[in-house]
């Protein structure tokens, strides 16, 4: 299976996702005029993906902005893998600002609504 990488722009992440390592990266800002076609194809992938996955599997986010459609379709990015991860370990770090409340509580729905604990970092702006 080929690494699936999308360069960043000023409205959408980056996205490099190594299925040999297993690592996932999500980062950057996602404010994308059509969310829906900028994540169908990572969506895709992570179909493909977790049909020969390893063991485990590390999916970092380090967003300092999303907007809400974005938050849903990340949250189906979680949701993709988990699913697909049955006897498996999915980790997810989730990288955030020091002081940056409102990505906290984004994170905390997320981890509700997903089922998934995340283990947040901190990082300094």
């Amino acid at each position: 299976m080929e690494k699936l990488v999308i360069e960043k722009t000023d409205t959408t992440p980056e996205v490099n996702f190594d299925p040999e390592q297993g690592i996932l990266k999500i980062t950057g800002r996602s404010i994308p005029l059509n969310p829906k076609r900028f994540y169908s194809p990572v969506l895709d992938w992570i179909v493909e993906y977790v049909k020969t996955a390893g063991n485990t599997t590390v999916l970092d986010i380090n967003m300092d902005y999303f907007n809400t459609a974005s938050t849903f379709l990340i949250t189906d990015v979680i949701r993709q893998l988990k699913n697909g991860m049955d006897n498996k370990t999915l980790k997810i770090n989730w990288y955030h600002d020091k002081g940056d409340d409102d990505v906290l509580e984004i994170a905390g729905n997320m981890e509700s609504v997903t089922g998934i604990a995340f283990d947040y970092h901190e990082v300094e702006e």
